[in-house]
């Protein structure tokens, strides 16, 4: 047992491949990384409530070496991590973290509306899961703080990926949508969805809102000519519970400028005579006053 006066944040892989004694090491380090990541949103989240002054959600992770450290036990790979910055919130931000596994493999795939789930969290999970998928692999995460006798753990086995695969599942869809919004990304494959048809986009819309954009391979001239540009996308929207939304498109088009001015007096055109004047005077009035 590491220093009970140090909070010990401990992630353990173990079952499938683990079994052989060994895990491809791309796939270790991404672990980490995504726990890297979930901590420090969380705590972000909690410093912002807190009103703190230092909300990058840095708590001095650091993985411990010795005989406590990264180790690669007979069936399981765990890495033991200390917490060694603003340890108070960065121990809330672990619990946060654990607590959220354990609710996921708890709901065993039927998700409760109301359970308290952040969209980002579902996103990193859904990355370690696909790790866990392909090798086989359980998951065992806990938190030991200071002054508590027992650690906080969470299991995340089949009935977490049960959870998370609900999660991904749509919920509704809509025909004959059409988006206006700025193409800012085209990657080959959107690593989020299983099918990887095609290849995908992010539509960044005027109102901040993202996007997924599923293309069809043959798209690809087309959208490679618009990546960077102001377009009017066309298909069928999909929602998800927590997933960012996508759009499958069948048309995109560079969107036209428009003269607002002339949108104006063509749509209130009516109203020209009670103002006796033109958009441009309007507004030079309006400003004036």
């Amino acid at each position: 047992m590491a220093d009970t006066e140090e909070a010990i944040f401990t992630i353990k892989l173990r079952k499938g491949l683990a079994d052989r004694n060994r895990l491809p090491l791309a796939h270790v380090l991404s672990v980490l990384e995504e726990f890297r990541q979930m901590v420090a949103e969380a705590g972000r989240r909690i410093q912002r409530e807190r009103g703190s002054a230092d909300q990058t959600g840095n708590f001095g992770l650091e993985i411990l070496a010795g005989e406590t450290g990264l180790l690669l036990k007979r069936g399981s790979v765990q890495a033991p991590i200390a917490i060694t910055s603003n340890i108070q919130t960065g121990i809330l931000a672990a619990q946060q973290v654990v607590r959220s596994l354990g609710l996921l493999e708890e709901e065993d795939g039927v998700i409760s509306p109301n359970a308290p789930l952040d969209r980002s969290f579902i996103r990193r999970v859904s990355r370690v899961a696909r790790i866990q998928n392909a090798d086989k692999l359980e998951l065992e995460v806990s938190i030991h703080s200071p002054g508590f006798p027992e650690p906080l753990v969470a299991t995340f086995g089949a009935a977490g990926l049960a959870s998370i695969k609900a999660l991904q599942a749509p919920t509704f869809q809509i025909a004959g949508v059409t988006m206006y919004g700025k193409l800012v990304e085209l990657v080959d494959r959107d690593k989020a969805d299983e099918d990887g048809k095609g290849f995908w986009g992010e539509l960044r819309r005027e109102n901040g809102e993202a996007w997924r954009v599923q293309f069809k391979s043959t798209d690809v001239e087309k959208a490679t000519l618009l990546f960077r540009k102001q377009v009017v996308v066309i298909g069928s929207a999909v929602y998800y519970r927590a997933a960012t939304p996508k759009i499958v498109v069948d048309s995109i088009d560079a969107d036209a400028d428009r003269d607002y001015e002339a949108a104006f007096d063509k749509l209130f055109g009516c109203y020209k005579e009670a103002f006796d004047a033109d958009t441009a005077t309007l507004l030079k009035r309006l400003y004036e006053d």
